[in-house]
Parts: C-alpha cells; sequence; structure tokens
C-alpha cells in the first residue's frame, strides 16, 4: 500500500490537485450544491471538511517525505502544513461569507478543518513509513 501511495504523491499533481480541487468545491456558489442525497445527513458537510482539510495535509505531507533530503525538518515542515491548512480553512470560510453567493460563515466548519488537518498531521508525525 505504500508503495502505491509513494507512486502517487512523488508527482506534484496530486497535492497540488487536491488543494485546488478543495478551494474550488468551498468557492461554489451555494445554488450549486444539492440538497439531497448524502448532502441531506445531518453535518455531513464536516465529514467532508475533515476529508478535504485532512487530505491536503496527508498529500502534501506524503509529497514531501518521499522527496526530503533533510529529515531535521520533518516536524516543523508537517507542523506548518497543518497550519497553512488550518488558515486556509478560516480564508475560504470568511470568503464564503463576504463573497460567494448563498454561502455562509459556519464557525463548525473551520473545526472540522482543523480537526482533520491535525489528524494528518499526526499521523505523518507518528506513523512509521518503510519502503
Amino acid at each position: 500500500m505504500m508503495r502505491f501511495f509513494k507512486r502517487l504523491s512523488t508527482r506534484l499533481f496530486l497535492p497540488v490537485g487536491w488543494t485546488l480541487i478543495t478551494i474550488m468545491l468551498l468557492c461554489l456558489p451555494g445554488r450549486t450544491i444539492p440538497g439531497e442525497g448524502l448532502f441531506s445527513i445531518p453535518h455531513f458537510d464536516k465529514i467532508v471538511h475533515i476529508l478535504l482539510f485532512g487530505g491536503i495535509v496527508f498529500w502534501w505531507g506524503f509529497h514531501l517525505y518521499f522527496r526530503r533530503s533533510d529529515s531535521s525538518k520533518w516536524r516543523k515542515t508537517i507542523v506548518f502544513l497543518a497550519a497553512f491548512s488550518i488558515v486556509l480553512g478560516i480564508v475560504l470560510e470568511f470568503l464564503q461569507l463576504y463573497c460567494i453567493p448563498n454561502r455562509s460563515f459556519d464557525g463548525g466548519d473551520i473545526i472540522a478543518d482543523a480537526a482533520g488537518a491535525l489528524l494528518a498531521g499526526l499521523y505523518h508525525l507518528y506513523a512509521k513509513v518503510d519502503i
């Protein structure tokens, strides 16, 4: 499984693509988001936020792990990735509040964004990756 992640994440398109798709999805106008199906499940959006922002840290972490040359800065890199992801989530929430039609600010989304980023960061800090 790790070989698969290594093959995927050594290419830059995956972490960049995941980050851009996350930004794009959170900048969609509210009328484009369906109100039925999975989206009718209470708090389903929080799960999506956890996965999106955890994915940013997860994929960038793998990309940088397999391309790193200095392991002494690894912890700082992961902390930076998690902090960047959390700040991105906060910025996107305020963008939804002020600039995107039919979208609103939700503090619960910021908590979900932070939870996803922190979980992925903890994974990278404490998981043993041997390939």
